[in-house]
């Protein structure tokens, strides 16, 4: 058995983790670009390396057995711990020039301080350009040529977008705790929010049809109309204990928001934007799990 983990590929893993995000063998053949047959033959392989039955095959879809979830953590920390030797070894040149670099307000209230700190330290010749907006304003941004880089939420993309997918985020309701039961309005970002998107979806499920949609353009904004009873809102719950705003968790089907880094693939990532992408990764990945 201690043969078969040491030859065990990180492609496998990879449809491993893929299969299991996206609960269908078709999806995640077409989130990984690759052929159904491909996965299936690979997940197969894992299996027999292990020995065990990681998925239940059903008719729509598959579930997780038990044996797969005690894969599970393993695989993610494989899969970090490969991500991050890559990118110590890629960049065997000192970073420099200009980059530029979208993130989404939740994101760059979450993780971005940390980050730009440890980065000056280490590439202080990088001078590092930062636009917020909402995922889906980024990747406009990213198609006109516009940004380097930018981190999103589980926005749609296209064919001419490379992302890199970090991990996921705990979405939680913000509110107080009869704006939450009943509420007067959704307090939001502008459209192509990610969490914008997790709230309209709620309220629908609510049967929540005839609620105000109270759109402001700065988080400071969002909170403070929250706190003052005003409506509800969704934000990442680690942002929500953050700045002391009362908050219940959401549903499962609800609750795991997806952030990528993304970027043009015609366009090779400079050696500063790459830098930049691994350091905020590590962080965002130490504060999420």
């Amino acid at each position: 058995m201690l043969i078969s983990w040491w030859c065990m590929d990180l492609n496998e893993l990879r449809i491993f983790l893929e299969v299991y995000r996206t609960g269908t063998i078709s999806s995640a053949a077409e989130k990984l670009n690759t052929v159904q047959s491909n996965v299936t033959a690979r997940l197969k392989k894992l299996e027999d390396e292990l020995n065990v039955c990681l998925f239940y095959r059903k008719s729509r879809g598959v579930e997780i057995t038990s044996d797969g979830k005690r894969l599970l953590p393993f695989a993610k920390k494989i899969m970090s711990a490969a991500a991050d030797i890559s990118s110590e070894f890629k960049l065997k040149t000192a970073a420099k020039g200009e980059i530029r670099i979208g993130l989404t307000d939740t994101t760059f209230s979450e993780c971005l301080p940390a980050a730009m700190s440890a980065y000056k330290k280490k590439y202080p010749e990088v001078e590092l350009t930062i636009k917020t907006d909402s995922s889906a304003a980024l990747v406009e941004d990213i198609m006109a040529y516009r940004l380097d880089g930018a981190f999103t939420g589980g926005v749609g993309f296209n064919e001419n977008i490379e992302s890199v997918r970090l991990g996921e985020v705990n979405a939680a309701l913000g509110g107080i705790k009869k704006e939450i039961r009943d509420p007067s309005a959704l307090i939001v970002f502008r459209k192509g929010c990610s969490y914008r998107d997790v709230l309209e979806k709620w309220a629908a499920s609510a049967d929540l049809q005839n609620v105000k949609v109270i759109e402001l353009s700065t988080l400071e904004g969002i909170l403070g109309c929250v706190r003052a009873g005003l409506g509800v809102t969704c934000m990442p719950e680690r942002l929500l204990k953050k700045y002391d705003v009362p908050y219940e968790e959401l549903e499962d089907n609800y609750r795991l928001v997806e952030t990528n880094y993304i970027y043009r693939r015609d366009i090779k990532q400079p050696a500063a934007a790459d830098a930049f992408a691994a350091l905020i990764r590590k962080n965002f990945l130490t504060q999420t799990e």
